[in-house]
């Protein structure tokens, strides 16, 4: 590589780094590539969702497009999940009651909801890695993780989901995600797996002694996930019920607001695993506060305003932010935020969003607000609001014949989530469902 860049310009030897570093900036998308790949074919893009099911399964784009283009699309059913090869992740839709639960699911497995950090865990032998929600491999990160499940998972062959989690040795309380996040790096790894201990509660299996179980009904993998644990300190089976009591499912759900986590997970229990697919076979039901949105939303920095007044010394004051518009491959704002972050982040904030700045508004960003600094859309922070307003100044859900959705009053309540994508942020699907469930008509607001 050094001979081949010593022979380039400055502009060739930018953009061949950029393949090693696997960071091409082409400005779309992995959903623009899977309908080109169809329209390619077939002139429109009916074939979009088997060649998606292929994506999810094996997350290797280059290979799918391979496949399609040689062998059809016929071939891309051929494809199943391999330890090695990370699986997009499963995702739930939001419920606003336990009786909502009961109406969509009846029967169903009830599971806590931790906020931790979701891990894919692939073990072939004494070989295990791991897998961050976005399909980064964390395995360096996690010796702890890795050394339980070596000891405690029996399969010689396995891919198990989970959810990392740092507690307390002495009391065994789990700690908050701020907390756990800090177990996410590359240095002085030794010395905070002694100071923050992690536990990794399971909650799927996916492939287990050479059998891909994505197909059995979750029920089945769940029995499966079970007889392959044995009990020791890292790895646990997630605590769950069965049940279609709504009022047993809100008893559940109090007692694990009380012991601090999000809330619930509701599970069908026929249901087979879908990669990358959200839908109602997994439902969540997080904890709801008075005049607050009953979910939370995660949205992905798109630029940022200067600082003024006391936060002229930082030189931000304010975020751009969007959700991800999952029909048009874009990221379309939904606020402008400038709440919740402390003294001490606003600068290191800065600093991150200061090396992906971008000249101009980037191709996938939908805005009609225009920031002082646009950055590439990358980082995702977690926010919560008042309630969704339409909005004549942000274009979620914005049309030639409808006004936009807005957050009123939002609130960052969680720094940079560097276990999720752009991509995996909060979508304009989303926000008008939660418009719906406020269940009012919502005041028209040009506020930024």
């Amino acid at each position: 590589l050094a001979d081949l860049l010593k022979k380039l310009s400055g502009e060739e030897a930018r953009y061949v780094l950029r393949i090693p570093l696997g960071q091409l900036r082409l400005g779309i998308g992995d959903p623009t590539v899977m309908e080109g790949l169809s329209w390619s074919v077939t002139g429109d893009k009916t074939l979009r969702a088997p060649i998606e099911r292929a994506y999810n399964v094996c997350c290797d784009l280059g290979a799918v497009a391979r496949i399609f283009k040689s062998d059809g699309v016929a071939a891309l059913e051929k494809i199943q999940v391999k330890v090695g090869n990370p699986v997009r992740m499963a995702l739930a839709e939001r419920a606003k009651s336990s009786e909502d639960i009961v109406t969509r699911l009846g029967k169903c497995a009830i599971e806590p909801k931790y906020d931790g950090l979701r891990a894919q865990i692939h073990k072939n032998g004494d070989d295990v890695r791991i897998y961050s929600r976005n399909l980064e491999e964390t395995t360096a990160m996690f010796p702890d993780i890795v050394e339980g499940v070596r000891k405690q998972f029996k399969a010689k062959t396995a891919i198990l989901e989970g959810e990392a989690l740092a507690y307390d040795s002495e009391t065994g309380d789990f700690l908050p995600f701020q907390i756990t996040t800090q177990r996410k790096r590359k240095y002085d790894i030794d010395e905070f797996k002694e100071k923050l201990p992690l536990k990794l509660l399971a909650f799927d299996l996916l492939y287990a002694d050479g059998k891909d179980v994505t197909r059995l009904g979750y029920k089945e993998r769940h029995a499966l996930l079970e007889k392959f644990i044995v009990k020791g300190d890292t790895l646990e089976v997630a605590e769950q019920v069965v049940t279609q009591d709504a009022i047993a499912i809100e008893k559940f759900f109090m007692e694990k607001i009380e012991h601090g986590l999000e809330g619930i997970m509701a599970k069908r229990l026929d249901s087979t695993y879908q990669a990358g697919a959200r839908n109602f076979n997994w439902i969540k039901l997080k904890r709801s506060y008075q005049g607050h949105l009953t979910d939370t939303v995660d949205g992905v920095i798109v630029g940022y305003i200067r600082g003024r007044g006391m936060r002229a010394r930082f030189g931000i004051g304010a975020l751009l932010v969007a959700v991800y518009d999952d029909k048009e491959d874009k990221f379309a704002t939904v606020t402008k935020i400038g709440t919740g972050f402390s003294d001490e982040e606003w600068p290191k904030l800065r600093e991150l969003l200061d090396k992906i700045v971008k000249e101009k508004q980037p191709a996938r960003v939908d805005a009609l607000l225009v920031p002082d600094v646009w950055v590439e859309p990358k980082y995702v922070i977690e926010m919560q609001a008042d309630e969704i307003t339409r909005s004549t100044i942000h274009t979620a859900g914005k049309t030639d014949n409808e006004l936009g959705y807005a957050l009123r009053f939002p609130r960052v309540i969680g720094f940079i989530r560097a276990d999720k994508k752009p991509e995996d942020a909060t979508t304009v699907k989303e926000i008008l469902k939660m418009f719906e469930k406020q269940g009012k008509s919502g005041e028209v607001t040009n506020e930024e």
